[in-house]
């Protein structure tokens, strides 16, 4: 029995390090590298952070002859790592944004273009990075800030609008009640 149990661990550890071994992706270059790193994700706890702020905090190699942005990119192409990047913004009706990872099931309320777009961006980008078609692969990132800044900023239509109608009707107020202590000093 125990020698059954080593044979068997033994082809678990195999299976898992022939998974576990990188595709043959290239490196990216190191301004590609510090362009994707650009993007926004959501971490666990909630906050919102470039990739850069990110990786920044964590200890480097000095050894490396990598950036720490190309040793990112490296694990997030070549290790599968950008299936669980919460990189991807939607606002809720009521205007809460949650973020999203591309490989995770999407609510109903996004609509089936979005949803298609966020399944699909980065399969297509690990292409691009396969071919060493770098200026595609800066097009895409630059694809994927605009989506994050357009998606990460949007409010509920009730919120962004009741401030201006709240203060207009506050307005008059305020100088009605001013009115009478700029008329003692004028007197005074």
């Amino acid at each position: 029995m125990r020698r059954f149990c080593s044979i068997l661990y033994a082809t678990a550890v195999a299976v898992v390090v022939s998974a576990a071994e990188p595709s043959s992706l290239s490196t990216l270059p190191q301004a590609t590298a510090v362009h994707f790193c650009q993007l926004l994700v959501c971490d666990n706890m909630g906050t919102v952070q470039s990739l850069n702020s990110y990786i920044h905090r964590q200890p480097t190699d000095d050894t490396d002859s990598l950036s720490a942005a190309q040793s990112f990119c490296t694990y997030i192409f070549n290790y599968g790592g950008w299936q669980s990047l919460r990189i991807f913004p939607h606002a809720k009706p009521h205007g809460t944004i949650t973020w999203h990872a591309a490989d995770e099931r999407l609510p109903n309320d996004i609509d089936a273009e979005h949803q298609k777009y966020i399944h699909e961006v980065f399969p297509r980008l690990i292409a691009e990075v396969e071919a060493e078609n770098w200026s595609q692969v800066d097009a895409y990132i630059d694809r994927m800030l605009k989506y994050q800044t357009t998606f990460a900023a949007r409010q509920s239509p009730q919120s962004s609008q009741a401030v201006p109608h709240t203060a207009l009707l506050f307005l008059p107020f305020a100088f009605f009640l001013a009115l009478p202590f700029v008329i003692r000093r004028k007197g005074a």
